[in-house]
């Protein structure tokens, strides 16, 4: 009982310091990680970290909390897309199932370390969380979405005449990837796995000290 008790208030504890991060992230320009003319978004990584190191509840607990900073965030800078919760919350609160599914299937297989598994589950889901909340935009906002992204479309050959539905979303998918998309796999893989490996670090060598302290 007290080792259940002691693994709720750790998991009720990370959602709440993961949960918080994730506000400021929206709410500030920390948010972002500017690299010439790219701005690289980093606030979907507590969502990761928390799946990651608390499991799929807390995880989608700090979505939810991610996507209703990003309601509450569109709503204050008037933003057309991200006023609708089928773009800004239920994307943020869909993704965390792909980084709970990866960690779980990594974890079962042999030469996967809880790094590796992590880092891969957070590229994967930065991925998913690309193409989810491209998908949700599209799909209420298609015209306007490939008019906004024209410019862009065309510098990779696109061209936005007589496009199909489905002709359309890859395009724009490939568009995004292939602009901050890919720096933002990169940049979640590289955060994910310092994080993980400091935080494993300190954890192994607590282990070993209580196990020395148990002999003494």
């Amino acid at each position: 009982m007290e080792k259940t008790n002691r693994s709720i208030n750790y998991k009720i504890a990370l959602t709440g310091v993961f949960g918080a991060l994730s506000v400021v992230l929206s709410f500030t320009p920390l948010g972002y990680i500017q690299i010439g003319l790219l701005a690289i978004t980093i606030m979907h990584i507590p969502v990761i970290l928390a799946v990651i190191l608390a499991g799929l509840v807390p995880g989608v607990s700090v979505g939810l909390i991610f996507g209703l900073s990003s309601l509450i965030r569109a709503a204050q800078t008037g933003s057309p897309f991200f006023i609708n919760p089928f773009c800004s919350v239920l994307p943020r609160m869909l993704f965390p199932v792909a980084v709970w599914a990866i960690c779980k299937l990594l974890n079962k297989l042999p030469g996967f370390s809880k790094v590796i598994s992590g880092s891969i589950a957070a590229a994967v889901g930065t991925l998913c969380h690309t193409l989810i909340v491209m998908a949700a935009l599209y799909i209420f906002y298609a015209e306007p979405l490939l008019q906004g992204m024209k410019g862009a479309m065309e510098q990779f050959g696109f061209s936005t005449d007589n496009l199909s539905p489905v002709g359309g979303f890859i395009a724009i998918i490939a568009c995004t990837l292939a602009t901050n998309g890919i720096w933002e796999i990169i940049t979640a893989t590289i955060i994910v796995a310092t994080v993980l490996t400091s935080i494993y670090a300190v954890k192994n060598k607590k282990s070993k000290l209580s196990k020395i302290e148990e002999l003494q």
